[in-house]
């Protein structure tokens, strides 16, 4: 009997069926695997969680840590170089896009600052088209970055960092969801100049991934590739606090998502606040919205998370916590 990629998906996260029914997921699948195309974004051959994308071969288990783990907190003034380049970028398994991207990569790198530091970001614009730089949070006029860098040129952007929170920053130029699909954006971290309290700390910036260039995503990932964290889920100690900093930055959707299994969490919207605004498994963002999440995972072994939008689950974006 065939297993549609509807049933497929929902038996392999538990749903209705618990053990059993991921088991006998499992078990068809590994019936279809002959038939299945290795670039396919609906499931993989050496699938053992469920999966449905798979990230490309040649990334291992570190390749995306400077993207999931934010660099430490620190203080005083800060001068940031980002240099704009049009890129063909391996974003799935067999799957290439091409990409326009901060500094090599997308997302770009994440920037950490405490409330009122003084930030001075140099852009250089090495593509073929206009790009600008735009940071979400206050910050005065000269620096809101919505002037077009021609190809070749640079620009200076000068402010003060705040409000404590989370922010993203962004290729704001029009039409800006074509800048930002094609991965001109990242994350920004505004620490209160007290800290928060000790946490281990993690960065998820979602992305849609255009392979086929067709102007819409085929594919969907954590930090700008799809399949990722089912591949290497992100480890974390079993028990102590994890803070996560989520950003939703998927130019073609209107919203996503992000649904955590076996726990819930509390949610600081746009960690603005000093105390949760609600304690909850999942949270809803628009584009560009993001939230600060907190949880602890008490058992050991592993916790997914995924969106509950469907067809953005089944192309890249289901991924685990594991708990040690």
């Amino acid at each position: 009997m065939g297993l549609s990629r509807r049933d497929f998906f929902f038996l392999s996260m538990g749903i209705g069926g618990g053990a059993g029914a991921t088991w006998l997921a499992r078990q068809r699948l590994r019936a279809i695997r002959p038939t299945l195309d290795p670039a396919s974004p609906r499931l993989t051959q050496d699938s053992a969680y469920g999966a449905m994308s798979a990230p490309p071969d040649e990334l291992g288990a570190t390749a995306l840590d400077d993207r999931t783990y934010p660099p430490p907190r620190s203080r005083g003034p800060q001068t940031i170089d980002l240099t704009v380049e049009e890129l063909q970028v391996a974003v799935g398994r067999g799957r290439m896009m091409s990409a326009w991207t901060f500094n090599g990569r997308i997302p770009g790198p994440i920037i950490r600052a405490t409330e009122g530091d003084e930030l001075v970001l140099r852009v250089r614009n090495l593509g073929a088209r206009p790009h600008n730089l735009h940071f979400h949070g206050a910050h005065a006029l000269p620096s809101d970055g919505w002037q077009p860098v021609p190809p070749g040129g640079k620009a200076e952007y000068r402010f003060r960092a705040g409000p404590a929170g989370l922010h993203p920053y962004h290729c704001d130029m029009t039409p800006a969801p074509e800048h930002i699909s094609h991965g001109l954006y990242g994350a920004f971290i505004v620490d209160p100049p007290g800290g928060r309290p000790p946490a281990h700390e993690l960065v998820l910036v979602s992305g849609g991934l255009d392979t086929d260039g067709d102007g819409r995503s085929d594919l969907f990932g954590w930090n700008g590739v799809a399949g990722y964290y089912m591949k290497y889920p992100i480890k974390v100690p079993a028990g102590e606090l994890v803070r996560l900093y989520l950003v939703n930055m998927v130019g073609d959707e209107p919203q996503l998502s992000f649904h955590l299994h076996a726990q819930v969490f509390d949610v600081f919207r746009s960690g603005t606040g000093r105390t949760p605004d609600e304690r909850t498994d999942m949270v809803t963002l628009a584009q560009a919205e993001r939230a600060m999440l907190e949880f602890r995972l008490p058992d050991r072994g592993r916790y997914m998370f995924h969106p509950h939008q469907a067809r953005m689950a089944e192309r890249g974006a289901m991924g685990w916590f594991s708990a040690v």
